[in-house]
């Protein structure tokens, strides 16, 4: 979907105009059960106005799990949910969502996993964003660049992000690596065609040097400075993001 203004109703162009700082809260799960069902219902309804009606990630079994991390963007005053994702912790054979939309057809990847599964792995699932996040000039990367950094504190080596093909890009700027031998060439038709999606996989410490500068600075600082604050550079005027981490 495109961000730009002139394919946006006018309502959320002037949404995004009044956005001058944001909140990053960052807890489990099993803290605050009720703000993790508004996140799920917040994931749903965007990407339901997008015409995608049923997903693994949609399912609730995470809701409590103290393992499943919440990132959760807010606005005035915390009244407005804006954005979020989950880093969900693998507990056993089948537990992500990416298993359970493509395990049974590329078993391969359970193989994968199962074999890294002392290490840690966790996959960032459940991404959503309303249209005025796009619209003021935020995007996905600061709430990204923060779960990179946290995943040691989180007994997490690898991480993986099964995304749509289009979002390539931003899967290799964060460091991701596209996991081609996984699937057709590394790609699934999931959730449906004409629709394409791949695993990208972050290895700990070693993928923050295929990050950008940026992004490994945000890392670095996410992993060292529980709560800060930092300047985002908007479509309209530079933006306050403030990080919270509820887990320190």
């Amino acid at each position: 979907m495109s961000s730009s203004p002139s394919h946006i109703p006018r309502e959320s162009v002037d949404i995004a105009r009044t956005l001058r700082e944001v909140t990053l809260h960052i807890f489990r799960s099993s803290d605050d059960a009720g703000l993790s069902d508004q996140f799920a219902e917040g994931h749903k309804a965007v990407l339901r106005a997008a015409g995608i009606r049923n997903l693994t990630s949609f399912g609730k079994d995470w809701l409590g799990d103290p393992e499943t991390i919440m990132f959760l963007l807010t606005c005035q005053d915390d009244e407005v949910l804006l954005s979020g994702m989950r880093l969900q912790r693998r507990s056993g054979a089948g537990s992500l969502p990416m298993e359970r939309a493509v395990g049974a057809v590329s078993p391969e990847l359970t193989s994968f996993l199962d074999a890294r599964q002392d290490e840690g792995c966790g996959e960032f699932c459940a991404l959503w964003s309303r249209r005025e996040i796009a619209v003021a000039g935020i995007g996905i990367l600061p709430m990204a660049c923060v779960g990179l950094g946290l995943m040691p504190q989180l007994d997490i080596r690898h991480g993986f992000a099964f995304m749509g093909t289009n979002m390539r890009p931003i899967q290799r700027e964060l460091g991701f690596t596209i996991m081609e031998s996984i699937g057709d060439e590394g790609q699934f038709d999931y959730p449906a065609l004409p629709i394409r999606s791949e695993i990208g996989h972050f290895q700990h410490p070693e993928s923050i040097a295929d990050a950008a500068e940026d992004v490994q600075e945000m890392a670095r600082r996410a992993a060292e400075e529980p709560t800060h604050e930092h300047g985002v550079d908007g479509r309209f005027h530079r933006i306050r993001y403030r990080v919270e981490n509820h887990m320190a």
